[in-house]
């Protein structure tokens, strides 16, 4: 948003840009799968950085040159990035779901869902220290030679000949019965709709946190310390809560993840001092933290052994349009109601969702860990 305004974009404009690239997330997101399927992961994600590299190179001449068009290639590029950004994290999926055996695959999908969030706390902290001494450019450039260092290594045999293999391995592994399977999408619906909760809940908890914040009279770093803090908090818990997953299974662990979430949410506006948004914000991240990675989990529980990628695409709407339907609903329930009401219904949607899991967990038979026990 931030370069946007820099180019003449009124805040508006901005925000509308921030809404175009989620609803085309969307659009664009079981094509990129479908097309995943046909030409392959490993290929799909040099395809996918080589397009990135393009875009953020255009991003980056849109500031750095003074063209009466800058506003126009920026937002072009920045449109453009969104394909790449969705194919990127469907090929990694699909790989991790046909290599990793089902009994570690709590661990893995949390594994790669950490990474995620290591690299969203990451980016903005570098951002932020190019910002002190480098014009604003510097910031996309910085991006395009992570993102061409990325398609190197793919490039480098060595660095994957795992990879490689795991893949083919797989592959091979493959009887006809397994190629025979089909999607449960009865169990999939189910699921998919504490996917839904999970996903308002989370898009939900940063806009309402920083409301109450300034609610309570927080400084905006305060806030913005508070926030940091329960997302460090989260990476520490995410660690035993992969384990959780492959120990006790799906259902289980999301259940636990919803009930503790909701519950921070619940606890928030009970009582309108700091120490109750303390206590709210830590039960918040160590519900999140047990949560990390399980829909990619249960998506890759629930995928066939061919089409997946394009299985997972579809999965993934369901927390994406969860993602752009959240801050409407936040918007809508501040007007007519309240803020506090926007916690007691996302917290209580919560503790819905864990009820559910655990309740539909004989229909929809998602791994349940006792084999490993």
């Amino acid at each position: 948003m931030l370069a946007a305004i820099r180019l003449g974009a009124s805040p508006e404009l901005a925000s509308l840009l921030v809404a175009a690239t989620g609803l085309l997330a969307i659009v664009c997101t079981v094509p990129v799968g479908a097309a995943i399927d046909r030409i392959g992961d490993k290929r799909s994600m040099t395809v996918a950085t080589t397009f990135a590299a393009a875009a953020l190179t255009a991003s980056a001449l849109s500031l750095a040159l003074p063209l009466t068009w800058a506003l126009g290639l920026y937002v072009t590029a920045h449109i453009a990035r969104v394909p790449s950004t969705v194919a990127w994290g469907l090929a990694r999926q699909s790989v991790l779901a046909e290599t990793v055996a089902a009994d570690d695959r709590g661990k893995a999908m949390t594994a790669l869902g950490g990474a995620q969030r290591a690299g969203s706390l990451a980016g903005p902290l570098v951002s932020a220290l190019l910002l002190l001494w480098l014009p604003m450019w510097s910031v996309f450039v910085c991006a395009l030679i992570l993102v061409a260092s990325a398609t190197f290594c793919l490039q480098i045999r060595r660095f994957n000949a795992t990879f490689d293999s795991a893949t083919a391995a797989a592959k091979k592994a493959r009887t006809d019965a397994d190629l025979a399977l089909q999607v449960r999408w009865g169990a999939v619906i189910v699921a998919g709709l504490n996917m839904v909760v999970l996903a308002i809940a989370r898009v939900t908890q940063p806009i309402v946190v920083a409301l109450w914040g300034m609610h309570l009279g927080w400084t905006d770093s305060h806030i913005a310390l508070a926030i940091a803090l329960g997302s460090a908090l989260e990476m520490v818990i995410m660690v035993p809560g992969g384990y959780l997953k492959d120990r006790v299974g799906r259902s289980a662990v999301l259940a636990l993840c919803l009930t503790i979430f909701g519950a921070g949410f619940l606890v928030t506006p009970l009582v309108p001092t700091s120490g109750s948004f303390i206590m709210g914000l830590v039960l918040m991240a160590v519900g999140n933290g047990f949560g990390a990675g399980i829909n990619m989990t249960i998506g890759a529980d629930l995928s066939p052994n061919t089409g997946r990628a394009t299985f997972l695409s579809i999965w993934s709407l369901f927390s994406q349009v969860a993602i752009v339907a959240g801050p409407v609903g936040v918007s809508v329930t501040m007007v007519t109601l309240s803020l506090p009401a926007v916690f007691t219904l996302v917290g209580s949607c919560a503790i819905g969702g864990a009820v559910w899991a655990l309740a539909t967990q004989p229909y929809t038979k998602l791994p349940t860990g006792r084999s490993s026990l």
